[in-house]
């Protein structure tokens, strides 16, 4: 279409300036002859016509294309919006749930440490107390130790004495017997108690 249109145009403006050119020959050379430089100016004038005519139709169909052209060039626009609003909207909100996961985890780790610390506490009470009560169990053994020492010694210190008395006891006996005879003196096996508080 568009490439019958370029020679449509081209045949108009061939025949014009060839009618025209004929036009003022015959204007020049023949100025008698009215009826055919009449003729040939009519043929000139309607040619003319068809001649911007074609011009006009060849402008429109440039512009036609152009604005085609313009459409197409607006609706890839738009559609390259279109594209790049989506991936910023997706981008957008694969941010905002990164950014609520990282949330949440910094929440969890604070949960966590806080139930570690509360938990390091419990362990730290229960060592205290079972320190504690080691150390009770120990003094206590001790205190323990310490009364049956006591008893040990009250102990052996009633023994002693017993020993001591019996000792005195058979002083005594070898002195009566010495009394008859008179020969021995057993005064220096005499032992004197100790006191124990």
């Amino acid at each position: 279409m568009k490439h019958k249109k370029s020679a449509t145009l081209t045949v108009s403006a061939v025949a014009f300036v060839a009618a025209l050119l004929v036009d003022f020959y015959m204007i020049i050379a023949y100025p008698s002859k009215l009826n055919i430089i009449i003729a040939i100016s009519l043929i000139v004038v309607i040619d003319t016509y068809f001649l911007v005519d074609s011009i006009l139709s060849l402008v429109d169909d440039i512009a036609s294309i152009n604005i085609d052209k313009q459409n197409e060039l607006t609706k890839v626009q738009k559609g390259i919006y279109s594209v790049a609003k989506r991936e910023e909207i997706s981008r957008s909100e694969n941010i905002s749930s990164l950014v609520e996961t990282l949330t949440s985890m910094k929440n969890e780790n604070a949960k966590l440490m806080n139930d570690l610390l509360e938990q390091d506490k419990v362990i730290n009470k229960l060592q205290i107390k079972k320190n504690i009560d080691n150390t009770t169990q120990v003094v206590n053994s001790n205190e323990k130790l310490a009364i049956l020492i006591a008893k040990m010694a009250t102990a052996n210190a009633k023994s002693s004495d017993e020993a001591i008395e019996i000792l005195n006891d058979i002083c005594k006996e070898l002195e009566k017997r010495s009394e008859g005879s008179g020969n021995k003196d057993y005064s220096h096996l005499r032992v004197m108690k100790t006191n124990v508080d």
